[in-house]
């Protein structure tokens, strides 16, 4: 049987990492691409049997990208489609698969749901396993999350996502700590010119870092801030607020 060929699309390199590696560990041959326009050169330029794209994408989305490839003349046009997305919402599940995605998995989602998933929809005969390999050993227990300590840590969850791996929670979590130290300048750069699309979108994407990554408090940061940005002022203290809990998180993180 051969390798099935499988185009991971997403702007979230941390995301990106995720669900590149948990695919070639079960056996795919994955092409990478950080955006819509590069997945649309990706599947015009090699074919592949499967297309993993994000729906929120700068350049194009992963709508707009899977009709781009759909209607050229590439080598993927016809490969099954599934989407990824931080919304969790039955009204973007449904607008996607009218858009033509055979299916729409939420993030941050595990590694055996991520697999499993993409297994249902490979051409028969490729070789690829949807059971996680557990290369980091056995899971050790956890604690419980404190529900009074902002900055804790869900490992539960992280592992979870992970499907028992404890080497890639380590390694999504060293990829989180650098999203997070880049963090407070991006949102300056986004203060300044009070762009508060450009700060949903980041708040998007930091949404499935912290998911994949264990870390609720900063979701829920994420979420209150997001509700902030419809005021008719930069709601700069919510911003502030923001950002102490994004460095509450990166000084757990680093410990």
């Amino acid at each position: 049987m051969n390798a099935p060929r499988i185009l991971v699309a997403d702007d979230n390199p941390l995301s990106l990492r995720f669900l590149a590696d948990a695919l070639a560990d079960a056996g795919a041959d994955i092409g990478e691409a950080v955006d819509g326009l590069a997945a649309v050169r990706c599947a015009n330029a090699s074919a592949f049997d499967l297309l993993l794209l994000d729906a929120r994408m700068p350049g194009l989305d992963g709508a707009a990208a899977l009709a781009r490839i759909r209607a050229d003349e590439g080598p993927s046009r016809h490969a099954i489609a599934l989407a990824t997305t931080a919304d969790d919402g039955a009204a973007t599940a449904a607008a996607l698969r009218e858009c033509g995605f055979a299916a729409v998995l939420p993030k941050p989602l595990r590694i055996d749901t991520l697999r499993e998933a993409v297994a249902r929809h490979l051409p028969a005969g490729t070789a690829f396993a949807a059971t996680p390999s557990r290369r980091g050993g056995s899971v050790h227990a956890v604690r419980d999350v404190d529900p009074h300590d902002d900055a804790a840590l869900d490992d539960e969850q992280a592992r979870r996502a992970a499907g028992g791996d404890e080497a890639i929670v380590a390694a999504l979590r060293g990829l989180f700590v650098g999203e997070l130290e880049a963090l407070p300048a991006e949102v300056e750069a986004f203060a300044a010119r009070d762009d508060r699309e450009a700060l949903r979108d980041r708040l998007h994407r930091l949404d499935a870092s912290a998911g994949f990554c264990g870390v609720p408090a900063l979701v829920a940061a994420s979420a209150r801030l997001r509700n902030l940005l419809d005021g008719a002022a930069w709601p700069a203290q919510g911003v502030a607020d923001f950002l102490a809990a994004g460095e509450r998180a990166r000084r757990r993180l680093s410990a």
